[in-house]
This record gives C-alpha cells, structure tokens and sequence, in this order.
C-alpha cells in the first residue's frame, strides 16, 4: 500500500507537467498500474482484518468511497476547466494517506501464512487493547496444530511461493477461476461502458457523470443486505440477470426518450454496479490467504481488459445505438449462470491454505466446520469481541 500510494501521487502529479503526447501516454500509464494495484492490496487489506459479522459492510464502504471519488472527479472536472491544474488537485488527495500509510499494521492472516505466529500474537493483542476484549485470546489456544511447528521451528517463514497457476491447481479451482475472472470481465465492461456512455445521453456531461458515481452508493447499500441476508452467490447471480434484462428494456425504448434512456442507464449501473461490487468481496473468500492477493489481483487484470474493451464498446454505436447493451447483456447472461454453479461463502471462515481449500470443496455439501482451520484465529477473535463495546 505504501509504495501503490506514493508511487500513485508521484505519478498523479508527474502528469501534470508532461509537455508532449507521449510522455503523458507513458507517464498515464504507470499511474494507471500503481493505481489500479493500489485498489487491489488496500481491499484484500481490510477483508483480512475484517471478521465475518462486519465484513460485509466493511467491503462495501471502499467502494462506496470509490463512488464517491467519481462524484468528485465531476464535481472537480466542472469547476476547474484547466487540466493540469485539475491534475494536480486530484493527486494531492493522496497525500494524507501517504504520510500515515506505514504506521499500518501487517494483517495476521499473513503473518500466519508466512509462519510469524509471534508477530500474529501481537497483532491480536493489540486488537484485544482496541477493542476492550477482557479474555486474552492466544495464537497457540486458536491453533494448536501449529504448536508442534513452533517447537521444532520458532518463527520458520515458508518458504514456498505461489504464482497464478496455483488458482488452476485442480479442476475445481480451475472452473472456479474461469467463472470468477468471466465475472470480473463483466462488471467491469458493464460498468464503464454505462459510465462513458452516460457523458451521450445528453445534458450537462459533467451532471451524468455525477450521477452514475451517486448512483452506485445506494446499489452498495442494497448489495450489503443482500450478501447478509441471501448469500454472496444469491446476490450477485440476480444483479447479473437483472442487468440483462435492463439492457433488453433499453434497447426497445426509442431514441427521443432520452429521459426514459437516462433513468434506465442509471438503473442499468445501479444493477451492474452491484455486482461489480460484490465480486471483491466473493473472490476474497473463495480463495486461502496465500493465493488471495493473487486471486484479487488476477480478476482485477481482467476486471481492466474489460475497462480497455469498454470504450470501443461505446464506439459501436455508430454501428447500432444500442450495440453496447447487447453486448453487455450477453455476457451478464453468460456469467450471472456461471455465477450459480459457485460455491456460498456467507458466514464461512476465510481459508488460510490450499489445504484448507481442499477440504472445503470436499465438504462442501455437507457444510462441515473448519474448527481446526488455522485460518480462523481471526473468526475466534471477532467471535469473542460480541459482546464487547467496539472502539
């Protein structure tokens, strides 16, 4: 997070005195990936330090803040006519960040996975002082399985790295993959070609922006109580759907109702919006801890074809005006069936391990508990602070 943030002001700022086209495509460019990345490490950052009774609401307000910056980049772009100047101002936000971003803690899920199980106990009561917990809560009463380990090996990193191929390691987690990546493609595609079409569907360009980033806050609301009520899969299979259904609509409203048009693209996005969200956090949980970044990471690359894809999406309708919501309620079709044959993660401790992973798809149907998982030191610890007054 700390090298993402700074390189993504450095950048930010460097943009703004490019005097040329193709130092500013260059310079465009690498603020994209740190910025992107940034996205990608700050979200697995909060689920791993998140336990299951607020995880979900935690996850959706990154994206609500997402929302919120797309307001602002409006509201910004409508005020400051000057580029550079505009520039300039949008990377400054990043400052604050900056200066405080190392004092943040590594995540225990991490620390564990890398076999720093002191540091892990640290961490934790640290969190027992924050949060008021009476009972202390240690590593080796969590997880006596790895007491033996710390006998023989005090502190031992593993040694063993990982690398995108371990999300294809078995045909479970492969077919798992495909239909996790195809849902991140989607999301993305849907999402941007509703935000750069809203700026031709008339009217002030910089108020649809507005609105497509005002829109998205209450589709999180939404998502938020549909992963807690119904499950992360039963939220975002509907959503998918209804996506589908709504690009349908348009396409058979005529082109004078631009009114009809805007509201339906705005619901479009609310839909679209929705799941696009979710998927952060389902991906999150369908993955252990050492492949979770990777797993994030991954659908995000993916998640940015979609975004390249997006534009010239937009530009087809000079072929047929509507081409762009055929396109996208084929594929929201495609995925929201793939999106049923995932497994449920609602109420499901995060897995650590491949092991542990491969037990889950194992047990899957008899929905046996990982009581003995070592990933679950953070479920124990959220689990005692129940009844314990929140900071």
């Amino acid at each position: 997070m700390w090298i993402t943030s700074s390189c993504q002001f450095l950048f930010g700022v460097a943009v703004a005195f490019t005097f040329d086209y193709y130092s500013f495509i260059i310079v465009r460019f690498f603020l994209a990936t740190v910025s992107s990345g940034y996205l990608v490490v700050v979200f697995v950052y909060v689920t791993e330090y998140i336990g299951i009774k607020a995880r979900t609401w935690a996850s959706m307000h990154i994206h609500a803040f997402f929302a919120v910056g797309v307001m602002i980049v409006a509201l910004i772009g409508y005020l400051v006519r000057t580029w550079w100047i505009y520039q300039i101002i949008l990377s400054v936000t990043t400052l604050p960040f900056l200066l405080c971003c190392w004092m943040l803690p590594e995540t225990p899920f991490w620390l564990h996975s890398q076999g720093k199980y002191k540091e892990v106990e640290k961490v934790i009561a640290t969190m027992e002082k924050w949060n008021r917990v009476k009972t202390p809560c240690k590593l080796s009463e969590i997880c006596p399985v790895e007491e033996t380990k710390r006998d023989h090996a005090e502190d031992v990193k593993v040694s063993k790295n990982h690398n995108v191929f371990d999300l294809f390691h078995n045909c479970s987690f492969a077919r798992r993959t495909i239909s996790v990546w195809l849902i991140w493609f989607t999301g993305s595609l849907g999402y941007y070609v509703f935000a750069l079409n809203s700026v031709n569907l008339g009217g002030n360009e910089y108020l649809n922006l507005f609105l497509t980033g005002a829109v998205e806050i209450p589709s999180y609301i939404v998502c938020c109580l549909g992963m807690d009520n119904l499950g992360r899969r039963n939220t975002l299979a509907p959503f998918l759907l209804l996506s589908t259904v709504i690009c349908g609509v348009i396409m058979l409203i005529p082109e004078e109702n631009s009114t009809v048009i805007i509201i339906m693209s705005m619901a479009g996005k609310f839909s679209i919006g929705t799941a696009f969200g979710l998927i952060y956090l389902y991906t999150a949980e369908l993955y252990p801890t050492v492949v979770r970044s990777l797993a994030v990471g991954s659908g995000s690359m993916m998640c940015r074809l979609g975004s390249v894809v997006a534009p010239f999406c937009v530009y087809l309708k000079d072929i047929w005006i509507f081409m762009p919501q055929l396109l996208v309620g084929i594929m929201a079709l495609i995925t929201g069936i793939l999106t049923l044959m995932l497994p449920e993660t609602l109420g499901k401790p995060l897995m650590n391990t491949m092991e542990e992973a491969g037990k889950m798809l194992k047990t899957e149907s008899k929905r046996k508990p990982l009581a003995e998982a070592n990933g679950v030191a953070m479920e124990k610890l959220d689990s005692a602070t129940i009844d314990a007054p929140d900071v």
